[in-house]
C-alpha cells in the first residue's frame, strides 16, 4: 500500500459532489488507519498528516476534506500509543461519515419547508445533497425541475434521471440555457463545495446563475452541511485546470481552457440551508469565525495562499 494509490480515486472522480468525494475521504482514512506502519504515535501522526495533505491536494476546492482532514487530526492529539492512534483516526474518520450521512436528510427536510409544492426549480450540476433534496420534493408531487448539463462531465444528466426516477418532471438543457431557463422557475437551488471568504464555491456556471436569479428577485438557496464551511483566510483553490481534453480535442493552435469550480459571493444567497437551520450570508460567516485550524491544516493552506 502506497499513499498515492489510496488518494488516486479521489482525484480520478471528475463528477461526484463534495459531499461523496468526502465519504470516500473518510473510507480511505478509516483503511489506512489500519495499515500505516508506525512504531510511534508521533510517526503515526506524521504518515497519518501526510496521507490528509495528498487527499486535500486531490481536490483543493472541496471543503469537506478540510473538515474531515481536522476532526482526525484533532482526535490524534491524546492518543498515548500506536493502537490508540489508530483507533482514533478510524473513529474520527467513520463520525464524520455518519454526520455526512444525516445531513442530508436533515438538509431535504428543511429544503422541503421552504419551496412549496408546485413550484420549478433550476439546478446546475450533481450535488449529492441536492438531489436527496429535489427526490424529497418530488415525493410530494407537482415538482418541475430544470437541470443543466454541467459540462464537461455532463453529470447533470445522472441528476436529471435520478430526480425524473423519483417523480419529478425534469427538463433537461444545455449550461448556455440557463439564463433563459431562470424565466422559467421559481427557485435556484445549488449544492456548495465551500463556503469561506470569497463566498460559495460551486461547479462553473453557478456565478451567473444566481447573479441573474438575484437580479430577477429569484431566491437561491445554497444547500451546504457545515464540513462546507471553511475558517477565515483560508484559501477556496479555484485555479486547478482539468485536461482540455474533457472538452475538446482541439487542433494544433486551439487550447482549451478547463477547470470546474467558480467563487461568487454571499450577496447572491436568499437562503444556506444547513443541517441545523436556514441561515442567512452574516449568520453562515459567523460560525465560521471558530474553527480550529490544526497546524499541518495551516501549513496547507500558507502553501496554496502563496
Amino acid at each position: 500500500m502506497t499513499l498515492d494509490s489510496l488518494v488516486a480515486p479521489l482525484r480520478a472522480d471528475v463528477v461526484s459532489g463534495a459531499s461523496v468525494v468526502a465519504r470516500t475521504a473518510s473510507e480511505v482514512v478509516r483503511r489506512a488507519a489500519s495499515r500505516i506502519s508506525a512504531d510511534s504515535p508521533d510517526e503515526f501522526r506524521a504518515t497519518m498528516s501526510d496521507l490528509l495533505v495528498r487527499i486535500l491536494d486531490a481536490q483543493p476546492a472541496m471543503a469537506p476534506l478540510v473538515a474531515l482532514a481536522r476532526d482526525v487530526l484533532l482526535a490524534l492529539d491524546d492518543a498515548a500509543d500506536v493502537d490508540g492512534a489508530r483507533e482514533a483516526a478510524a473513529g474520527a474518520a467513520s463520525a464524520f461519515r455518519e454526520f455526512m450521512d444525516w445531513c442530508g436528510s436533515s438538509i431535504a427536510e428543511r429544503t422541503s419547508e421552504l419551496i412549496p409544492p408546485g413550484e420549478p426549480v433550476l439546478t446546475l450540476s450533481s450535488s449529492a445533497t441536492v438531489r436527496r433534496s429535489l427526490e424529497d420534493l418530488a415525493g410530494r408531487g407537482g415538482l418541475t425541475v430544470y437541470c443543466l448539463e454541467a459540462r464537461p462531465m455532463s453529470e447533470g444528466r445522472r441528476l436529471a434521471q435520478q430526480v425524473a426516477a423519483a417523480g419529478a418532471s425534469v427538463v433537461f438543457a444545455v449550461d448556455a440555457a440557463g439564463e433563459a431557463l431562470l424565466d422559467e422557475t421559481r427557485h435556484l437551488v445549488l449544492g456548495a463545495d465551500s463556503l469561506g471568504d470569497r463566498g460559495v464555491v460551486n461547479k462553473i456556471g453557478s456565478a451567473a446563475l444566481a447573479r441573474g436569479a438575484r437580479d430577477r428577485g429569484i431566491p437561491v438557496h445554497v444547500l451546504l452541511d457545515r464540513s462546507k464551511f471553511l475558517p477565515p483566510s483560508f484559501p477556496q483553490p479555484t485555479d486547478d485546470p482539468r485536461p482540455g481534453e474533457e472538452v475538446w480535442r482541439p487542433p494544433p493552435g486551439v487550447q482549451v481552457w478547463n477547470r470546474y469550480f467558480e467563487a461568487f459571493p454571499h450577496d447572491h444567497v436568499t437562503n444556506f440551508v444547513t443541517e441545523s437551520g436556514v441561515l442567512i450570508p452574516e449568520a453562515a460567516d459567523e460560525l465560521r469565525r471558530d474553527l480550529p485550524v490544526p497546524e499541518a491544516l495551516r501549513q496547507w493552506a500558507e502553501r496554496w495562499s502563496r
